[in-house]
């Protein structure tokens, strides 16, 4: 059974979903993991999921429906690192959603789950350590320890990582955004 708070709530996501990027979909920053998306799509998955609103009203259920496909349009375009990268320049443009359908149905350099995460990029098992530190600050929010955590990873790593690099100058920005310092 539907509680009416579920309904308040599905239509209010309803509401506001084509004013929302993927991300905000997802509720992850920007520069999140692929880990980190993949567990925000599990918990949007529990709370979004159509099976899960089986007995509810044929409205409702057609909101949920569309909920759980945009978010499923979300995860597949955020957790591949190609999709991603053309997605981002997208919504820098304005654009909020990606056309999937343009899309070819199964390329290898597209496949899901190609990001790597940050202490894959390093060198040296120094860069590593602080890579591994600096994902887990940015699961925990902390954007501008996760920066310093980058910085300091890629000093370890020679001074000249341009796949860290590329973290970092995304770390900034966040940082920038969110008025940190």
């Amino acid at each position: 059974m539907i509680l009416p708070a579920d309904a308040v709530r599905i239509a209010e996501w309803d509401e506001v979903l084509d004013d929302a990027n993927y991300y905000e979909v997802l509720g992850v920053l920007p520069i999140a993991s692929p880990e980190t998306i993949r567990d925000a799509y599990r918990e949007f998955a529990l709370a979004f999921h159509p099976d899960l609103h089986a007995d509810a009203s044929i409205e409702t259920r057609s909101k949920v429906q569309r909920i759980f496909r945009r978010g499923s349009e979300a995860y597949r375009v955020l957790c591949d690192s190609q999709l991603r990268m053309r997605y981002d320049m997208g919504v820098e443009a304005g654009k909020l959603r990606m056309d999937l359908g343009a899309l070819p149905k199964q390329t290898p350099s597209l496949a899901p789950g190609t990001t790597r995460p940050l202490p894959e990029l390093c060198k040296t098992a120094a860069a590593k350590i602080c890579a591994k530190k600096a994902a887990r600050a940015i699961d925990d929010g902390d954007l501008a320890a996760a920066r310093d955590a980058v910085k300091q990873a890629i000093e370890y790593d020679g001074g000249f990582n341009p796949e860290l690099q590329e973290r970092l100058e995304a770390l900034e920005l966040a940082v920038f955004a969110t008025g940190g310092s």
